[in-house]
């Protein structure tokens, strides 16, 4: 059974604020990372995940709704990307992608969590598996870059 449309506008405004707490995320590790190829990734990661926010708008808004304006998915993420911007303050280059690297599980868990819900529309869940995608490859790379920095 297909879940209600406002089901579906639900799982679509979680999606974004996950995607905008990580624009901000990496912004934030941007503005701060010492090590030029970090600020350049932060700053592609950043833009990325605001394409992809604007992606979720446009299917929120076909399905009649308007985008949140704010708003954190839930503590969990937001704590994450606080811990982000705290490492900014005081630590290295290894601690600020370990932090991005913990932004990145929650993105990750959070598109899971989507995508485990029954009766989602086939075209919504075909969208939010190419954002998905993109999620994890991202994640992957940070974590990878983590464990050699870690090394």
């Amino acid at each position: 059974m297909t879940m209600t449309n406002e089901n579906v506008l639900d799982k679509l405004q979680y999606l974004l604020g996950t995607l905008r707490d990580g624009q901000k995320g990496f912004e934030d590790a941007a503005e701060h990372a010492t090590d030029p190829s970090l600020k350049s990734l932060f700053s592609e990661r950043s833009a990325q995940r605001a394409q992809m926010a604007g992606e979720v708008e446009a299917h929120i808004s076909r399905l009649g709704d308007k985008p949140r304006e704010h708003g954190s998915v839930g503590a969990a993420l937001h704590r994450t990307w606080l811990n982000v911007r705290d490492a900014l303050t005081g630590r290295d280059d290894t601690a600020v992608v370990a932090e991005a690297e913990r932004g990145e599980d929650v993105a990750v868990e959070n598109y899971q969590d989507v995508l485990k819900a029954e009766g989602l529309p086939a075209d919504v869940r075909s969208f939010v598996e190419g954002q998905y995608a993109k999620v994890k490859a991202s994640h992957d790379q940070i974590r990878d870059m983590k464990h050699r920095m870690e090394a």
